[in-house]
């Protein structure tokens, strides 16, 4: 059997096998994701952001998709670095190093996918969530878990959203009411933190009904479970979910 023949054998038999091996040094040089390459990096103020989309790469090769930004549409990020890359399509682009407040979720981002954040803005949600929630834990305890359960949806970017599924502050305190002098109480303590903040009008109503709830608990014949302290603080809660609902 001549060389020629042998070769060609082992070929057939291969193919008839169903599988083709192919030398190493000829496999497709495209397995392999080209990295970007960085041109210049700078420190920048530390900043909040929200992602609108994209990916989090987890170093500056942009080789590893660490997260899908759409999975994080409501976390604050904080940007720390700044990096211009020359990508692997040629073109270059400036992407940021960002970090949740936990540190959990990070990496680089496409500078074009962030959306900066009002520090005082944010400040002033954080403390809004800070306030409901203290006025949620000063009510009677069998009365607390309406209120809790909503309030495990709200973060800083949904604070004053009005959702049908208790995105929200609105939908949290709307259910911050009882029969109990002590949950009436509380409902006058989260209308407290939020004194103020509306137009005119608005800010006339809440304090008429703020009133009329004080007034109530203070003239009840059974703090305990009074239908009336229930009805005045359910109009007070209510008032204030629609006020808050016109924040932003």
């Amino acid at each position: 059997m001549n060389k020629l023949f042998k070769v060609s054998a082992i070929t057939a038999l291969t193919f008839s096998m169903g599988v083709a091996t192919l030398p190493t040094n000829i496999l497709p040089a495209l397995a392999k994701t080209k990295a970007a390459k960085v041109i210049s990096t700078k420190n920048i103020t530390k900043s909040a952001y929200h992602a609108n989309g994209g990916y989090i790469y987890s170093s500056t090769k942009l080789t590893k998709k660490s997260h899908k930004a759409f999975n994080y549409l409501k976390t604050t990020f904080y940007a720390t670095k700044s990096v211009k890359l020359k990508k692997s399509n040629g073109k270059t682009a400036t992407y940021y190093y960002i970090k949740n407040s936990k540190g959990n979720v990070k990496g680089y981002i496409w500078k074009g996918n962030l959306k900066k954040v009002n520090t005082k803005a944010l400040a002033q949600r954080k403390a809004d969530i800070k306030h409901v929630l203290a006025a949620i834990r000063s009510m009677d305890t069998e009365d607390q878990s309406t209120a809790l359960d909503d309030m495990k949806n709200v973060t800083t970017s949904t604070a004053y959203e009005e959702g049908a599924f208790g995105d929200g502050l609105p939908a949290v305190i709307y259910d911050i009411h009882g029969t109990s002098a002590k949950d009436g109480r509380a409902t006058l303590q989260v209308n407290a933190s939020f004194k103020g903040r509306f137009n005119s009008v608005t800010n006339a109503k809440l304090a008429a009904f703020s009133d009329q709830l004080a007034d109530t608990i203070a003239q009840s014949d059974d703090p305990s479970d009074d239908s009336d302290i229930y009805d005045a603080s359910s109009n007070l809660s209510e008032a204030l979910s629609n006020a808050v609902a016109t924040l932003q």
